[in-house]
């Protein structure tokens, strides 16, 4: 029997890719098989003929005839931190003193145990594993789980190590033949940043959580993690100082030159001005004397520079902002495109390419429909050769694309996904145009500036010639402005208008995604791996929500409170500056400037004194939180009377955000669940319903709203068959989807005109309001199918009824056609 070398990816997907790699640079056929974990095959490939060469460091491996190849993967961290019993969070979790926990040293224990035992198995057989996990600090951590998971089954094992930032055939062959060793200070580092986040995390959340459950919140958590609450405190910041901001007015001048048919505009040199008098004296003495002479005339000859090539948190940044969507959806699908070989690995610092010339890749583009030309363009004009540079990074070489692939292939890829095909194909264009874009020429242009002087005072404006457009022919990621001036000679005299103009300072802007993950970026707050996880973390979390297309983020109720409450408290466990400092102590552990014990002890001191002060203001603390998760859950509130004994229903929160109705009579046990998602209310004794005479509640979930019955929900729904208003079958209801009007005319009050008496008239799906004395008509809404528009109580204003207008999803309404008013249920 010959040797055995076990290769463990990060992911069931680059297993498949190395797979597919040694089957088609080694001539490798694998069979593959199930393991004890679910989703991670073993592949498996005996060696006929042909030789295999490897390096470990120094040491040289030669695998031939009757060697075995063995393939499989993991699915991320195999151990994970936690607390020994009876601290750990499955044996006393509500019990446990938070403080107690911040001095406990973490133990590791295994995430799923029949990943240990699939990982175990192979290491039985193995002579040499080697680790293919992402080239990152948490791929070197897994790596090392991995390690030492088979090292305890098989003592005489070895360890390679590949390093590769692409999926492709080539780039996964050259990784195996040159191998390096695990980076036991980069683990260090990691695993001392991932205690840190159990010692802080759990000893806060413990502490938020249980206390808001003695104050009879339950079913809930308040998860703090030193990175998300960071995240927090940005925009919950940001939006008290939108809040808080108070405009001022402010004056500008101006003066115009009509020295062609586009007039030149130039501005003061002290704008803007808060001071609207001295803004009114210098106009004055200009119109008594509007003379100006060119002082300066100047051009220059520059260029703009191309994009530096593309690192992780511009690809999440600029995506976000281009095709409105969130960070997290463009790093999942960044790596997926990563895993099919498409575009190197996603998550990196650098914006530097290692390669002096790019001839090769960019030839790959030459036939492609859509790229072809610019490509071409590429390599005539020499760029390849001299491609942008930005920052150097060791990690991993800069995103780029691999391979020339067609909108088909993203179908294929993205198939069982098909709402994200669209987006997938913009991005991976995106990243194409970006590194064509890296490997063409800087745009040549002319800056243009002009000064002028009147009444001793100065006035500037600047322009801009073309002269080759460069990237700019075919990049549609970054606008151009072009706007040249006309040559004027220095000392040349000229009548100018003034002009005044004013305006008011504007607010802080609220911060998109796009802008959080820059801002993130600058203040070294998490990864370019993690930062766009900590963003959607915080929406999950219920801390933020997004608003408007440009998907700004704003805090919620309980976001605000949590804000809050550890702002005065604890700011220390909040401020991003903190989380920096945090990452900053293991970062010196890596360069052995640092133990993990002193680490240890410094977030010790840091989290205890927190924890105290908040501790010390329990009462306050836990009041402002329970208040806020009420007003935002609901929870508390009463909605309707109890169909079996005529008591109140109250709103009750159940485990994974459940929500039900439950009487408040302690003899009845009457209960109705209700949709986890969207903001209840009740509608009016009219909508009550007609089966049980309950209250009807209103569900609104983002723009999208439905009606229904607590109670027939519960006693006429199932899961496969719920029960809406839409449903039922009672057609004297408005709200149901089978309504009809029970009379072709209803009396709505006095003609406006002659007091005659008004109708309301159904025809099929047109309504009129018609007067039956002088005839007059009046338009009314059109009835929508599953809709209805019924007589409603009496306007505050005119006293004639209103119309209750029921539309299939979209929020109800009355309206008085007489006042033109609407009145929102």
């Amino acid at each position: 029997m010959g040797a055995t070398i076990s290769i463990i990816a990060e992911k069931p997907s680059i297993a498949r890719s190395i797979v597919r790699a040694f089957s088609i640079t080694f001539k490798l056929k694998f069979k593959g098989h199930k393991s004890k974990s679910r989703f991670n095959y073993v592949y498996e490939s005996e060696i006929d003929t042909q030789k295999i060469a490897f390096t470990i460091e120094k040491d040289k491996y030669r695998l031939g005839k009757s060697d075995v190849i063995i393939i499989s993967s993991v699915t991320g961290h195999v151990l994970n931190f936690d607390y020994p019993p009876p601290f750990d969070k499955e044996t006393n979790w509500q019990n446990s003193d938070p403080l107690d926990l911040i001095e406990l040293d973490p133990i590791e224990v295994p995430i799923q145990e029949n990943m240990i035992e699939h990982i175990q198995d192979i290491g039985y057989k193995t002579d040499v594993i080697i680790v293919a996990t992402d080239w990152d600090g948490h791929g070197e951590a897994i790596g090392r789980q991995i390690v030492e998971l088979m090292t305890k089954v098989n003592k005489k094992i070895r360890h390679g190590r590949m390093h590769f930032t692409s999926t492709s055939p080539n780039a996964l062959k050259n990784a195996f033949e040159t191998q390096t060793k695990l980076n036991w200070d980069w683990i260090k580092q990691v695993d001392s940043l991932r205690k840190q986040d159990l010692r802080m995390g759990s000893s806060l959340t413990r502490f938020l959580t249980v206390g808001i459950q003695d104050k009879g919140i339950r079913n809930r958590i308040i998860s703090y993690g030193p990175c998300q609450t960071s995240v927090l405190w940005l925009i919950a910041n940001r939006y008290q100082e939108n809040q808080a901001f108070h405009p001022s007015k402010f004056w500008k001048m101006s003066i115009k030159l009509n020295i062609s048919d586009n007039p030149l505009f130039l501005y003061w040199k002290g704008n803007p001005s808060e001071d609207e008098e001295i803004v009114d004296s210098l106009i004055k003495k200009i119109e008594d004397n509007p003379k100006g002479i060119i002082s300066d005339y100047n051009e220059e000859n520059g260029f703009i520079k191309r994009p530096i090539p593309l690192d992780t948190d511009t690809l999440e940044s600029e995506c976000s902002q281009i095709f409105r969507i969130s960070p997290k959806l463009v790093a999942d699908i960044a790596e997926k495109l990563y895993n099919n070989g498409f575009i190197t690995y996603p998550r990196t610092e650098s914006s530097y390419y290692l390669e002096k010339d790019l001839t090769k890749l960019t030839e790959k583009f030459l036939n492609h429909e859509v790229f072809g030309k610019v490509a071409e363009e590429c390599i005539t004009l020499g760029g390849v050769k001299d491609p942008s540079k930005g920052r150097f990074s060791k990690d991993h070489e800069p995103i780029k694309p691999v391979k020339a692939i067609s909108l088909s292939d993203v179908e294929k890829t993205f198939f069982k996904t098909p709402r994200i095909i669209t987006n997938a194909w913009n991005i991976y264009s995106y990243i194409v145009w970006r590194f064509l874009a890296t490997v063409h020429v800087n745009a040549s242009i002319v800056n243009q500036y002009i000064m002028l002087n009147v009444v001793s005072e100065e006035f500037n404006s600047e322009g801009r010639k073309i002269i080759d457009l460069g990237f700019f022919k075919f990049y549609p990621y970054r606008e151009l402005k072009v706007e040249s001036i006309p040559y004027l000679k220095k000392g040349t005299e000229l009548v100018v208008e003034v002009f005044k103009h004013h305006g008011y300072t504007i607010p802080p802007p609220l911060l998109s995604e796009s802008d959080l993950i820059r801002v993130m970026a600058d203040l070294n707050l998490g990864t370019d791996a993690t930062r766009s996880t900590h963003i959607d973390t915080v929406q999950k979390r219920n801390y933020t929500s997004i608003q408007g297309p440009k998907r700004v983020l704003v805090p919620t109720a309980l976001g605000s409170a949590l804000f809050e409450v550890l702002t005065q408290n604890a700011e220390d466990l909040i401020l991003p500056e903190i989380r920096g400092k945090v990452e900053a102590w293991t970062q010196q552990i890596r360069d052995h400037e640092k133990t993990p014990e002193d680490v240890d002890k410094l977030v010790i001191e840091l989290t205890t004194r927190g924890l105290q002060k908040l501790k010390s203001n329990r009462d306050e603390v836990f009041d402002t939180l329970v208040s806020s998760i009420k007003s935002m859950t609901g929870v508390g509130n009463y909605y309707g009377r109890c169909p079996d004994c005529e008591g109140e229903l109250e709103l009750h929160q159940g485990k994974e955000d459940s929500r039900f109705l439950k009487c408040t009579n302690p003899l009845c046990d009457a209960s109705f669940p209700l949709p986890k998602r969207g903001a209840l209310s009740v509608l009016d004794q009219e909508y009550h319903c007609r089966i049980c005479a309950s209250s009807t509640l209103l569900v609104q979930s983002k723009r999208v709203y439905w009606f229904l019955c607590p109670v027939c929900w519960t006693r006429e729904g199932t899961k496969e068959t719920p029960w809406f208003c839409s449903d039922c079958n009672r057609s004297e209801c408005p709200l149901s989807g089978s309504w009809k009007p029970s009379t072709s005319i209803c009396n709505l009050g006095e003609c406006p005109d002659c007091k005659g008496p008004l109708t309301l008239n159904y025809e099929e799906e047109n309504t009129q309001i018609f007067c039956q004395s002088c005839k007059r008509t009046w338009r009314s809404p059109n009835i929508r199918q599953g809709g209805s528009i019924t007589p409603s109580i009496e306007c505050s204003t005119c006293g004639r009824k209103t119309l209750s207008v029921i539309k299939r999803g979209k929020k109800p309404y009355r309206l008085c056609v007489f006042c033109s008013v609407f009145f929102f249920d």
